[in-house]
């Protein structure tokens, strides 16, 4: 229940930012289902609320929503405002397309490179260990598939009549959240 109840903040969070027409479009282009992409973003940086001001995390390694990794992209991170949504979710998108292809399709083994690096995984796949024991918190690929899996529920909840019930209670304390996020966000600025 408190999953399902940050994700949905997180998700007003999104669509009230606007970005969710660029997990879409990054989607589309690449053949990413949206939900795994919201996934990660959720793990990574909760879609954007755990960032800092200047739109990084991960002591300043990671960069924007998909905390691309300065250390590892520095193609990307050198050539792209932390801040620039479009391009950090299309690149991730893209970065997470190229591992599900070395890895044939498998999502958990994929998801798992994309937080430890694709010759990690391998390598703990070559000694009979499973992908996410080299994984932070040896849990990021379950954890991105169970994330998916309720914001596909949270999303199809929107559309499903007979659960409108728990839209609107869930919408106003996403709402609520945020409102306290961003007024407290907005006061540790000004201290």
């Amino acid at each position: 229940m408190t999953l399902s109840l940050s994700l949905s903040t997180e998700l007003t969070y999104v669509r009230l930012r606007g970005l969710m027409p660029y997990f879409s479009e990054a989607s589309k282009r690449y053949g990413i289902p949206l939900m795994l992409l919201l996934a990660i973003a959720s793990r990574e940086s909760r879609m954007g609320l755990a960032l800092s001001a200047d739109g990084t995390g991960d002591h300043g390694n990671g960069i924007g929503i998909m905390q691309i990794d300065r250390r590892y992209h520095p193609g990307f991170t050198n050539r792209h405002n932390p801040l620039d949504h479009q391009a950090n979710i299309d690149y991730g998108a893209e970065y997470l397309a190229k591992l599900l292809r070395e890895f044939e399709g498998n999502q958990a083994q994929a998801v798992a490179a994309y937080n430890a690096g694709p010759n990690k995984v391998r390598s703990a796949i070559y000694a009979e260990l499973p992908p996410d024991s080299v994984t932070t918190g040896r849990d990021y690929s379950r954890d991105v598939l169970q994330r998916k899996q309720l914001i596909g529920q949270l999303l199809g909840l929107s559309k499903a009549t007979s659960l409108s019930v728990y839209v609107l209670p869930m919408t106003a304390i996403a709402f609520a959240t945020y409102n306290y996020y961003m007024t407290t966000k907005d006061h540790e600025q000004r201290i």
